[in-house]
């Protein structure tokens, strides 16, 4: 798409060594007879397709990531942006680890497991995701006492309220459509213009880049891993109703870029 920065990192839904068959961290229990059936296929195509198409939503490259990336927004506004961003991401892996405690089996959950021990920090407390998000908005000048003060914009309490729902109360499968194509998907594409806004502000400061250093073609692996569960343990039945959940967690998310656009003004 036009505009974009990165192209997306894409990679096989599983890396083949010497001994099995592993997502990054982790030994997938599934054998090629199961990977090779065809329906498993008949859902791996129709997720391709579906990544495929998506790709137009209004998520990626929204104006106000082109117009950070491109320097139309000022310091206060990139940290108001980032530190209201930091609401969501506190609660992914509370969403991620609801959504494997429903898994229906310990395949599956095994192979989600592989997603949780890199967000928590692959068991180094200091490299948990969120810790390494704080870290970054710290190195920015915001506490970690103001972001628990915070309150979060209303498009942010509606993601996170629709992620929950989805991975507490929903089929199993509508979970991993709400977190895959629906979530992760989105991070190659959309943080290189966050990256490139701090950037272009705070080239004369320390800025801790471990959280941006620890995404991007990592999210793809993830949501080509929730497609690989998803086509094994979807049926054909199912594949509009997967559809349908993945538009609805991108429209959740623009509508987070889309008030966050509009609170630039009071900056």
């Amino acid at each position: 798409m036009a505009g974009r920065l990165t192209e997306s990192l894409a990679r096989p839904l599983s890396i083949v060594v010497k001994g099995g068959i592993f997502v990054e961290n982790m030994q997938i229990p599934f054998s090629q007879e199961d990977l090779n059936s065809a329906l498993v296929r008949e859902n791996l195509e129709f997720l391709s397709d579906l990544e495929k198409r998506v790709q137009s939503h209004g998520v990626f490259d929204h104006p106000v990531l082109v117009g950070m990336a491109e320097g139309r927004y000022n310091q206060e506004f990139v940290k108001f942006f980032l530190s209201q961003f930091s609401l969501h991401v506190r609660v992914f892996t509370a969403a991620l680890s609801a959504l494997l405690g429903r898994a229906p089996d310990f395949k599956s959950r095994f192979v989600l497991f592989d997603n949780l021990y890199e967000e928590m920090g692959r068991g180094d407390f200091r490299k948990g995701h969120f810790m390494l998000y704080v870290s970054m908005l710290e190195s920015l000048g915001v506490t970690e006492e103001e972001l628990e003060s915070m309150p979060p914009l209303c498009s942010i309490t509606l993601l996170n309220d629709g992620l929950f729902y989805a991975v507490t109360q929903r089929p199993f499968n509508v979970g991993l459509a709400w977190l895959g194509l629906g979530g992760e998907l989105t991070i190659p594409n959309n943080f290189p213009y966050m990256v490139q806004a701090l950037k272009n502000l705070y080239s004369d400061t320390n800025v801790d880049w471990g959280f941006f250093d620890r995404h991007g073609g990592r999210d793809q692996m993830h949501s080509d891993d929730a497609n690989l569960v998803l086509a094994l343990y979807m049926e054909e039945k199912d594949r509009e109703t997967i559809e349908t959940e993945v538009w609805k967690s991108l429209a959740a998310r623009k509508a987070v870029w889309d008030e966050l656009e509009s609170k630039a003004a009071d900056f």
